[in-house]
């Protein structure tokens, strides 16, 4: 398995020893007791046991959100709606709004608990020898398009078809920890670094903004988190690990990070082939072709909030402190991924909606993120029933002042009657999307065309354009 030591900035620096610890007082009235020996755990816990492990920003569920409503509504003036976080993580207040790129969907794996499984960690369908359906999906962690060999975080989604009505989605990611230890850090990360494009307006927002917003020693914690978790080269997903960063509850046995690790056996990852964009897919492919492909599903346990804290996501369960113990297997069996059922079932895997509260109380996710995550999953099906395309303006737009945005908005009501290419160039200028798909689709710039419908390459001065041709006119409107 990957050695983690040095991938994330912890913030507890050493692995100390077990030590004793005890929290009384359920927010529900009950009342839980975490005692730890010799590097295991025992708990037991009456009432609301979860809520004894989770602290309220603001001191109530309530509170906390009114909390992250005002948060969300920040975030959605500097970003809009956002699909992902900047180190790939979930974004906690909207789902994505671009599909990530997958480089395998499946619905005929299966997930089989282990016959020795612990006694402590028997709970709800987590049953020594139980063995169920999966569908399982690998992917970018964001819905930016991005070349399989080049360097950023993976995602793994996994829905377990536990019953006919009950599923369990687990999701994780290719590093141990956020970026964002709360939702608060996850929002002054994105306003401090909203509308960056360029080199220098990204250390501005990284360097001084950032800084100012959640002080010096966590802004560099989150600057490393993202540079250490996006510059990692993947060579196969077969043998990459997955963690859930954030906790969940585990029935009786408390508060679990998980993992999906690349079970024993199986070759080594080849070097990526930085000729072919869909590289990580066809090595999948190559895999299954010739034997299964097999993950190993483990838990660590919680201690203590100091060496496994349930509300700050950036911090790692180092495995000196919280053994790995694993509970399953998991199984995509061997295939052909080229065939026409595997890319049809692939298509369905894509429009799926995944989700970690798609699950049972016995196994809720805990955590400062994830209830921010499901307060947003809410709203969002309470104001928007439908699925809706990303409209998101321009984030370079975020900088600019009013009078500047209000330029562009009067260019753009003229180009209702006039092309923008046959207004005086200072003018015409001020029209930054229609320009840019002009260069793009001449092959003058080396970015992606902005959205909208493509423009005619402007007619010589001596030949009037056709009114049919002209893009952005009344006519073509």
């Amino acid at each position: 398995m990957t050695d983690t030591r040095q991938q994330s900035v912890r913030n507890e620096a050493t692995c100390g020893g077990v030590t004793g610890h005890e929290v009384t007082g359920g927010a529900r009235g009950g009342t839980t007791v975490h005692q730890a020996t010799s590097g295991a755990s025992v708990h037991q816990a009456t009432g609301g046991a979860y809520e004894g492990f989770e602290a309220y920003m603001g001191g109530s569920p309530e509170a906390e959100r009114r909390r992250f409503e005002k948060l969300a509504r920040e975030l959605l003036r500097v970003h809009g709606p956002v699909p992902g976080g900047p180190d790939g993580s979930n974004a906690p207040w909207l789902p994505r709004a671009a599909p990530a790129k997958a480089a395998l969907g499946v619905e005929n794996a299966r997930l089989r608990f282990r016959d020795d499984l612990p006694p402590e960690l028997c709970v709800g369908y987590a049953r020594p020898g139980a063995d169920y359906p999966a569908v399982v999906r690998l992917s970018t962690a964001s819905g930016a398009e991005r070349h399989d060999a080049s360097p950023y975080l993976r995602r793994m989604a996994v829905r377990v078809q536990a019953a006919p009505e009950e599923i369990h989605d687990l999701l994780a990611t290719s590093f141990p920890v956020s970026h964002a230890a709360d939702a608060r850090e996850f929002v002054a990360f994105a306003k401090a670094t909203a509308g960056a494009g360029g080199t220098v307006e990204k250390a501005f927002g990284l360097f001084v903004r950032l800084p100012l917003a959640v002080g010096w020693a966590t802004a560099d914690r989150m600057r490393r988190n993202v540079r250490i978790a996006t510059r990692h080269t993947v060579g196969s997903l077969a043998r990459e690990t997955f963690w859930s960063r954030g906790a969940i509850l585990w029935g009786p046995a408390g508060p679990v990070r998980y993992q999906l690790r690349p079970a024993p056996g199986g070759t080594p990852a080849p070097p990526p082939d930085r000729g072919d964009p869909d590289y990580l897919h066809r090595e999948l492919a190559m895999r299954l072709s010739i034997g299964d492909i097999a993950f190993e599903l483990c838990v660590q346990r919680y201690l203590d909030d100091r060496r496994t804290p349930v509300e700050d996501g950036s911090v790692e369960w180092w495995e000196c402190d919280a053994p790995v113990v694993p509970v399953a297997v998991l199984t995509v069996p061997r295939q052909d991924l080229d065939s026409a059922r595997a890319r049809s079932a692939a298509r369905r895997v894509e429009r799926l909606g995944f989700n970690t509260w798609h699950t049972t109380e016995e196994f809720r996710p805990l955590g400062n993120l994830n209830r921010a995550r499901k307060a947003a999953y809410e709203a969002a099906a309470a104001h928007r029933p439908g699925p809706r395309p990303h409209t998101a303006a321009p984030r370079r737009a975020a900088l600019l002042c009013a009078p500047v945005r209000a330029a562009f908005g009067l260019v753009d009501r003229v180009d209702r009657w006039v092309p923008w290419h046959r207004l005086p160039a200072p003018l015409g200028l001020l029209n930054p999307a229609a320009l840019g798909r002009t260069l793009g689709r001449l092959g003058l710039t080396g970015a992606d065309a902005p959205e909208g419908p493509p423009l005619p390459a402007p007619a010589p001065a001596s030949t009037p354009a056709p009114a049919g041709e002209r893009s952005g006119t009344a006519a073509a409107r």
